[in-house]
């Protein structure tokens, strides 16, 4: 058997954004790979017709896409090249039965989504840009003024709003969405919605009289108890805005599908807090009466953390009055239905579901299932494509050995790897790795450098402490971090060497990032039982951290349950830099600049702390990378981290 080489995830074609056509006689899906030697990511669109699956284009930027009809599809796409600077979109359209993708439409601003009406016409999901809101109308002078004004503020910048930042983005003096209305006689867009105000989740009922939409006042800070954005609709014949139903902390939107005979609402009770997950509403079309559906209060969508996988989808879908939707429930996420205010499951296994389509009775599904990289099963669970059957050819993929144990009143689970090669009786390292969130889960997928540190001889253990998601009130952890998930974490460490006598106890390491990062810090502050640390995307100082990040003014107060004003002591206590003198673990720090989540601030504390009291650390900075640099960073990046984790881990190894 071969290893997993530190290069594979660039070998790894991730699918997404599966969609059957009108009538249900094919099905698109965008198919997205590592590109090493152009140090970027391409995506294409795929078709599926007749059991057969084929390239439907080659430029490598084909992510975004619609049906126009049966047998048309409209894509998102920049062939022509642009001499001056420009915010022009361009979306094509290609036949399915071959051909060449002709120019279909050109808008004057970046356009993310567009909705094809019977008419002829479109809705369009556009950037609206503050002090030049009007730029979708196409002025020329007006163009040229945004990019002189760009220009002249090079060298600094005017900040008026919070967030100031977004993590993957810069500065928010920059777009914000909008509603339009294209004519395509005229070629000309027309706001539906008003200037300041964000729009998402956008739905189009299927008599197309009417659009669906949240919508945020850009304008007003995210309260630090609340996170709901207000439901509205439009009626396209008379271009009315109507406010549907308003999120309340006590009722907080955060989805919504159309149904046949009445519109399901998605929305938490703020009982946990920001990560109180979903029950369902009915609301009535007419009278736009709110009434319970069903009591669920599991996780919307999967939450199972995997760093080979590119692009989004549907995680649910309504079929007449029936809800399809894939939840995360323990260590997975599988599909699930709501019919008559009763879930019951459709197809789960262990792995994940990640987004899926339905028409005339069948279904494709986009999943991680088999310790295999992404694929599409059918309705039956049947793989239909074969994308990464090469890639994993004759490699060792370690197999997850479930490892479940109850501490204290609940269960803690998690899973163990084993090194290649293994040798019953023969000693081998350990990586410890501990997930983000705290509200994700780890579970039996396929995880790129988990599966490389395996081929490298290390036994590798993680598991889902009390905080992780796909257990209802598990998940509540606010106030509480690094008490109870701690002891978990620790208890599931001694579970796993008691299992294992191959487990080298001496060689013990911990990595993690973002939350897991967090608890990393925390972890070096507390024990000693580990040779080394790598931290990475951590935080370290929440009384620093709530202002800094680009959402510790809500997230801090809602899980320390404390401000820097009211309560300094709570979220001082709750810092791992309050611990660093007590820190003897060589612990090496990796960080993003551009990482408006877990700001490099919390790296270059922590490191500088450690160094102060003569622990050997080191510090790696990635420039121009975000929080997700371990998933979606450039190839070449994403490379030298995992190469810097394992020379720190290798460099630390305590010889026989």
């Amino acid at each position: 058997m071969k290893p997993i080489a530190i290069d594979d995830f660039c070998a790894v074609r991730s699918l997404a954004n599966v969609t059957f056509s009108p009538e249900g006689t094919s099905a698109c899906f965008t198919v997205s790979q590592a590109k090493k030697e152009k140090n970027c990511y391409e995506s294409r669109l795929y078709l599926l017709k007749g059991g057969r699956v084929r390239a439907l284009t080659g430029g490598g930027k084909e992510s975004s896409f619609c049906y126009l009809d049966e047998n048309t599809v409209l894509f998102a796409g920049d062939r022509e090249g642009e001499k001056e600077p420009s915010l022009t979109s361009r979306f094509y359209k290609i036949a399915l039965d071959g051909g060449e993708a002709d120019l279909a439409y050109t808008f004057p601003i970046p356009v993310s989504q567009v909705f094809p009406l019977k008419n002829g016409d479109l809705l369009v999901v556009g950037s609206t840009f503050p002090g030049f809101e009007d730029l979708y109308k196409g002025d020329r002078k007006l163009v040229k003024a945004y990019f002189d004004d760009k220009k002249k503020n090079e060298d600094y910048e005017v900040i008026s709003q919070l967030p100031w930042w977004w993590n993957g983005g810069t500065y928010t003096r920059g777009a914000y969405e909008s509603l339009f209305y294209y004519d395509a006689k005229k070629k000309s867009l027309t706001r539906l919605t008003d200037a300041g105000f964000n729009v998402s989740d956008v739905q189009l009922a299927e008599d197309q009289k009417t659009v669906y939409f949240s919508l945020l006042d850009v304008s007003v800070p995210r309260p630090a108890h609340f996170g709901g954005q207000d439901l509205y609709r439009i009626d396209l014949a008379s271009r009315r805005q109507k406010l549907v139903v308003k999120s309340r902390p006590d009722f907080v939107i955060a989805t919504y599908a159309l149904g046949k005979s009445f519109l399901l609402v998605m929305a938490a009770d703020g009982k946990f807090g920001m990560n109180t997950d979903c029950d369902f509403y009915k609301l009535d079309y007419e009278t736009l009466a709110v009434t319970p559906y069903a009591v669920y209060g599991e996780a919307i969508g999967s939450s199972v953390g995997c760093d080979v996988r590119h692009g989004g989808g549907q995680a649910f879908k309504m079929d007449g009055d029936v809800l399809y939707f894939i939840s995360t429930r323990f260590d997975g996420a599988g599909l699930y239905k709501l019919e008559d205010g009763t879930v019951s499951p459709v197809l789960v296994r262990d792995g994940s579901v990640d987004c899926f389509d339905r028409k005339n009775g069948k279904m494709l599904l986009c999943a991680l299932w088999d310790m295999k990289p992404q694929e599409l099963y059918n309705e039956e669970g049947r793989r239909v494509t074969h994308f990464n059957d090469a890639m994993l050819r004759g490699k060792y993929v370690a197999q997850p050995d479930p490892l479940n144990l109850t501490a204290g009143d609940h269960e803690v689970h998690g899973f163990i790897l084993k090194p290649m090669d293994f040798e019953a009786g023969k000693k081998y390292p350990v990586i410890f790795d501990i997930h983000g969130g705290p509200k994700t889960v780890y579970g039996p997928v396929f995880y790129h450098e988990m599966q490389y540190w395996a081929s490298r001889g290390y036994f590798v253990i993680f598991c889902n402490p009390t905080g992780s998601d796909g257990r209802g009130a598990f998940m509540d952890i606010r106030g509480k971090y690094g008490t109870v998930d701690f002891d978990d974490l620790m208890a599931f460490c001694d579970a796993a060497l008691a299992k294992y006598p191959e487990m080298d106890a001496d060689n013990l390491f911990e990595t993690g990032g973002s939350y897991g990062g967090f608890m990393t810090n925390w972890v070096i502050g507390h024990t000693d039982r580990f040779r080394c640390a790598v931290s990475q995307r951590s935080i370290a100082n929440y009384v620093g951290d709530y202002l800094l990040s680009d959402i510790g003014y809500y997230y801090v107060p809602d899980q320390q349950l404390g401000t820097i004003w009211e309560h300094p002591e709570r979220l001082w206590k709750a810092s791992p830099l309050t611990y660093a003198d007590r820190v003897k673990t060589p612990t090496l720090f990796i960080h993003a600049d551009k990482d408006y989540r877990c700001t490099l601030a919390n790296g270059l504390e922590m490191f500088a702390a450690l160094k102060l009291h003569g622990v050997e650390s080191k510090l790696c900075m990635f420039y121009g990378e975000n929080h997700g640099l371990s998933r979606e960073g450039k190839p070449s990046n994403r490379i030298s981290r995992l190469s810097e984790i394992l020379r720190w881990m290798d460099e630390h190894l305590k010889e026989e």
